[in-house]
């Protein structure tokens, strides 16, 4: 019995393998250069707000992953199936597309910003990271990664947790150097960021709660991956660990995060950290040490978490169209096909030829890591809402939440409630531009369910209610083509 167990539960994630996918998925290379990205757009006083804000909003985003996976464990690979269980396969492909286009972009940001971090040793090669010597070495890592993660899960998670010890033991060693060079002066002068001095670069940015907008998009950005416990469930050896993984990875990102933000204002002011070259901490510790060691240490760090993080990502997008195509066939039925090693081989391949694209693409763009964040934070509202409108329905029903949870059901629709409002103010925060974008690849995502509807021979392949969805879908796509070109 134990034999077959161990042989069961090979190649399964514990619960230190659920929490460090969690944490490397959310870690990726934001937090290397979330100096520079917050002070760009906000002071000290916004910043405050902001961590503050959005602890509160992610936590309602983790807690309701948590009720989810506690009161529905047996729906895994999560935010698709909450789709799919709660609104029809239309809605279920909604999701996993958006989901996993989200992670194409996500990814590819990662390749931008190591390419930019190598032209620290190779000066003027990969200058933007999204040159064409960028374009040809992010293509070589994209697929180095993709044949990394064919070879399984269990060497992914072994991977995954010592890059995140590596990475979490760097982000020490940065954030006690700005602590010990830290100035209350520095830190408090011109805190609403809404003066002039010339002296250290600082200029107006706007009132307090323009600033505290503008962040959204970077902190959603930091925590998408907040869900990666929920979405790798089926690999868990025990999916009752899933919600605590996600509570503890939310945590430990969350007080990172806001402390290499913070504490780099009080080593440098916000205008002195918006013009550092990316990443911003490699070049605060070059400026607190007087010397490139920190520069190489941060990007062994930065390097290492991004290896990890890119890893989980890609195994995280290779689940949803997996289990879309394999159960519920709203994929394509070819996305359901595994390798011998039990890796869904042809999501993996796709999604890599989709990075591909992307990352061709991203060579025309003056600000190619900028964008590709931005594209990602608004990708993922469209998933985390649907997941907080299944929250909605269900707790609103006493006959379709479950009552052998630890969990009651009026708490749930709080969340969920809370939640959903939270989406939406993050999808307001992202902007005309980036909503028109993410319409136009939802739309190119329609023809793909046609393509699984029709391969089950379906008489109707929208109902009334889906049909008119995929219809605004494509009105606002339309719309928002001709916004961008014009």
């Amino acid at each position: 019995m134990d034999e077959k167990a161990s042989k069961k539960d090979a190649g399964k994630l514990g619960l230190i393998g659920l929490i460090a996918l969690s944490v490397s998925a959310m870690v990726g290379s934001g937090v290397f250069d979330l100096p520079k990205n917050m002070s760009q757009v906000a002071g000290l006083d916004a910043q405050v707000l902001a961590w503050i804000t959005t602890g509160i909003g992610i936590w309602f985003i983790a807690e309701m992953f948590v009720i989810l996976s506690d009161v529905h464990p047996e729906l895994q690979a999560g935010l698709y199936k909450y789709g799919e269980v709660g609104f029809g396969p239309f809605v279920g492909f909604f999701t996993a597309w958006g989901y996993f286009v989200c992670e194409c972009f996500a990814n590819v940001a990662y390749a931008v910003l190591v390419m930019s971090t190598l032209d620290y040793f190779f000066p003027g090669t990969f200058t933007g990271g999204s040159n064409w010597p960028s374009v040809i070495g992010a293509s070589i890592i994209t697929w180095l990664i993709t044949a990394l993660v064919l070879r399984g899960v269990e060497v992914s998670s072994t991977v995954q947790k010592v890059a995140t010890a590596i990475m979490l033991a760097v982000m020490v060693i940065f954030l006690a150097t700005v602590a010990v060079h830290f100035n209350a002066h520095t830190f408090t002068m011109n805190a609403t960021a809404t003066h002039s001095v010339a002296s250290v670069s600082d200029h107006p940015l706007g009132s307090i709660g323009h600033q505290l907008l503008n962040t959204m998009m970077i902190t959603l950005w930091l925590f998408g991956g907040i869900e990666g416990a929920v979405v790798m469930s089926g690999k868990a050896r025990d999916p009752k660990q899933v919600p605590k993984a996600t509570v503890i990875g939310f945590i430990v990102c969350l007080v990172l995060f806001a402390a290499t933000g913070i504490l780099s204002l009080g080593a440098f002011s916000y205008g002195q950290l918006a013009k550092m070259t990316s990443p911003s901490t490699a070049y605060i510790l070059i400026s607190l040490w007087h010397n490139n060691l920190g520069r190489d240490i941060i990007t062994f760090g930065l390097l290492v978490a991004v290896f990890s993080s890119w890893i989980s990502w890609v195994q995280m997008l290779s689940e949803l169209p997996q289990h879309a195509a394999e159960e519920d066939h709203a994929f394509p039925q070819v996305f359901a096909k595994k390798s011998k090693r039990n890796v869904p081989i042809v999501s993996v391949l796709v999604a890599t030829v989709i990075m591909q694209i992307i990352i061709i693409f991203a060579h025309f763009d003056n600000n190619a890591y900028q964008m590709l964040l931005t594209i990602t934070g608004t990708m993922t509202v469209a998933p985390y809402m649907v997941s907080a409108m299944y929250l909605i329905k269900i707790g609103a029903k006493e006959d379709l939440f479950p009552t052998n949870t630890k969990h009651k059901r009026i708490n749930g629709l709080i969340i969920g409630i809370l939640a959903f409002l939270y989406t939406v103010i993050m999808g307001l925060a992202a902007g005309v531009r980036y909503i028109a974008i993410s319409f136009i690849i939802y739309a190119i995502g329609i023809p793909v369910y046609i393509w699984a509807r029709k391969e089950r021979h379906e008489k109707h392949i929208f109902k009334i209610g889906e049909l008119i969805f995929a219809i605004i879908i494509v009105v606002v796509a339309i719309a928002g083509l001709y916004v961008l070109i014009k």
